[in-house]
């Protein structure tokens, strides 16, 4: 079983798989809104609104948890986004970030997003 794989497991029905065609709609509408660095990370120079984030234990000092519908989309371009709600998320966000060195939850809905990165550092940002 992939990683991939494992972490639709661990979402289990609470999820719907983005064909590559809306993958790369909200892929693209989230590199607009929080542009990308050449190396592949969001550009937090370019973002006045953001914090560097401890814990995702912390999510809620910055955003209320509840049920918000958000997309999950790793840097592994071949990965297809999936769209799932924040709080069946959270139960499960270490299955989420092992599938690829870098993750992104984004919120087009609210205007966030949390990047985590391959180095431990997790930030999330506010249009």
């Amino acid at each position: 079983m992939t990683l991939f794989e494992k972490c639709l497991k661990a979402l289990k029905n609470d999820l719907v798989i983005l064909s590559e065609e809306e993958t790369k709609k909200v892929f693209d509408k989230m590199i607009h809104t929080f542009p990308i660095t050449l190396w592949g990370r969001i550009n937090w120079k370019n973002v006045k609104n953001f914090k560097k984030i401890v814990s995702i234990n912390n999510i809620d000092q910055f955003i209320n948890p509840g049920k918000k519908e958000v997309y999950i989309l790793w840097d592994e371009a071949s990965l297809p986004a999936i769209k799932t709600d924040m709080k069946k998320l959270l139960n499960v966000i270490d299955d989420i970030t092992a599938v690829s060195f870098d993750t992104w939850i984004y919120c087009p809905k609210d205007g966030w997003v949390i990047e985590f990165y391959h180095e431990g550092e997790i930030t999330i940002g506010f249009v």
